[in-house]
């Protein structure tokens, strides 16, 4: 009988870097989208640059490129997430990403609605913006936060690839090794099984008393004993 323990299985140190990664790529992002968001509303919304017409004020230096990172770079990331978590079957955070999205984006509208640039006071433009946005992302949010977290609460059989197979424990491994030498004994006797069986009952009886066997155990041994008597 082997006693080695098995080998984890394909993929299983791949998974926790990809899941990483990726979902990483998605909070970047949207940081990225946010944080761009908040830099042309500091200047009062709006911001162009480039073109036949000469802008009235220019984009803050890397903005277009953050908010093109951002939108591009989050949404392929966010297929790269979906593609890992299936591949592996890890419980995934995805269903986070529209709420996130919207409540953050949200939250800019309401904060520089509330206190914009300059003595423009209340911006009620920006305001109803907000409110809308944080609907459209506390609803989702709602829906989606009962199955995301019930995700990872799976049964065992239900967990992702890449954990190491179950093996026997050092003290079934040394129960069976008894097992084979009794009964290699008893065939090189050639007496009869009755004493014997009664004999092997007996030792596990005291295994089990002795705390070297958990109940677990000594029953699958007296099982085992039994069935093949």
């Amino acid at each position: 009988m082997s006693t080695a323990v098995a080998a984890p299985r394909e993929g299983s140190f791949k998974a926790p870097i990809y899941v990483f990664v990726t979902i990483a790529g998605v909070a970047a992002g949207l940081t990225l989208l946010y944080l761009g968001m908040r830099a042309v509303m500091d200047i009062g919304g709006a911001c162009a640059d480039g073109g036949p017409y000469v802008p009235r004020v220019s984009c803050p230096q890397g903005v277009p490129l953050a908010m093109f990172g951002g939108i591009w770079g989050g949404l392929i990331m966010c297929g790269l997430y979906a593609v890992v978590s299936i591949r592996y079957r890890v419980p995934s955070f995805l269903g986070f990403a529209w709420p996130a999205l919207f409540v953050s984006l949200g939250w800019n509208f309401i904060d520089f609605g509330i206190d914009p640039p300059g003595d423009m006071g209340l911006v009620w433009g920006w305001l109803i913006c907000g409110a809308l946005f944080m609907l459209m992302g506390a609803g989702p949010l709602l829906v989606v936060l009962k199955p995301v977290l019930r995700s990872f609460n799976r049964r065992p059989e239900d967990r992702p690839v890449g954990l190491l197979e179950p093996v026997k424990s050092m003290r079934t491994q040394a129960l069976d090794s008894m097992f084979q030498k009794m009964s290699t004994a008893e065939q090189a006797a050639g007496g009869d099984a009755g004493p014997d069986l009664v004999t092997k009952l007996e030792r596990l009886e005291r295994l089990h008393r002795g705390g070297s066997l958990s109940e677990a155990e000594y029953t699958a041994a007296k099982e085992k004993l039994l069935g093949g008597a």
